[in-house]
């Protein structure tokens, strides 16, 4: 099973808790894949997580062009 690599900085969400942050160090095994992430959360709170529960985030930056919604 492969392994996503992240970057530092890149905004995260941790699949257990839901909660939002961005990635501050990572764990690499000898094949240089990401085992695990160091997220911080907006809190100031920071954990470890193992890579297979961290997901990248996507922000969604122009709502205005989402034609997938009626409106009046």
């Amino acid at each position: 099973m492969a392994v996503n690599k992240f970057e530092l900085g890149e905004s995260v969400v941790n699949r257990n808790t839901l909660k939002q942050g961005r990635v501050v160090d990572a764990e690499n095994n000898e094949k240089g894949l990401t085992e695990n992430v160091k997220v911080e959360y907006k809190d100031g709170t920071s954990e470890w997580v193992m890579s297979g529960n961290v997901t990248k985030m996507l922000v969604e930056t122009d709502p205005s062009s989402n034609k997938t919604f009626l409106s009046d």
